[in-house]
C-alpha cells in the first residue's frame, strides 16, 4: 500500500523545491498576503506562492494537478469575481516577477506580470514613454493585459494588448513557451 503524506508536510516538500517563497498559515505574513483587493473575499488557501520565476510557475501547477488542489493565478489581485484567491487550494503570487527593462531607442519595454499599470507607468514616463493601460494604476499588468486593458489612451493608443509584441507563458499543462 502506498503511504501518504499529508498534504501540509507536501506542501513544505514541495516549496524545498522553489526559488520563490510559499506562505502557509503557519507564518507570521500568511493573512496579508491571502488578501485580495476586493474586500468581500475572505480567501484562506493552504499555501501562497510567491513565485520567482518561469519554472517555479510550472512547477506549482504540476504539483497542483498532482495533489488535486484547486490553484488560482494574482497578478495584482483585482479580480472582482474573486478569482485571485482560493479557499483550500493554492495561489500562484506573481507579484515577485516586477522586473522592467525599457529599450528607449526601439521603444518597447520587458515587464514582468508582477508589476502594477502605476509601476510599470511611473517608470516608462522616465523615457518619454506611455503605455495604453486601464483606469487604475493598481490592477497587475498580466491580468490587465490579457483582459484586453481598456483604459483613457484607447482611441490614441489602443488596447493594452494591442501592444504586447512577446511574452513568456506558462501553459496550463506546465510548459514555458515565448509566444
Amino acid at each position: 500500500m502506498e503511504k501518504r503524506f499529508p498534504i501540509e508536510d507536501q506542501i513544505q516538500l514541495f516549496a524545498a523545491a522553489l526559488k520563490g517563497r510559499v506562505i502557509t498559515s503557519a507564518d507570521s505574513d500568511y493573512d496579508a498576503m491571502r488578501q485580495v483587493v476586493v474586500a468581500n473575499f475572505d480567501m484562506r488557501p493552504l499555501a501562497v506562492i510567491r513565485v520567482a520565476s518561469a519554472a517555479d510557475v510550472a512547477a506549482t501547477i504540476n504539483f497542483s494537478r498532482t495533489t488535486n488542489l484547486e490553484l488560482a493565478i494574482r497578478s495584482g489581485g483585482h479580480s472582482t469575481t474573486g478569482g485571485s484567491g482560493s479557499h483550500g487550494g493554492l495561489v500562484i503570487d506573481l507579484r515577485d516577477l516586477n522586473q522592467i527593462d525599457i529599450d528607449a531607442g526601439d521603444r518597447t519595454a520587458w515587464v514582468g506580470t508582477g508589476n502594477t499599470a502605476g509601476d510599470v507607468s511611473r517608470v516608462v514616463e522616465q523615457h518619454g514613454l506611455v503605455v495604453g493601460f486601464g483606469d487604475s494604476g493598481t490592477v497587475g499588468v498580466g491580468g490587465l493585459t490579457l483582459g484586453g486593458g481598456v483604459g483613457y489612451l484607447i482611441r490614441k493608443h489602443g488596447l493594452t494588448i494591442d501592444s504586447l509584441l512577446a511574452a513568456e507563458v506558462v501553459t496550463a499543462a506546465g510548459e514555458i513557451l515565448m509566444v
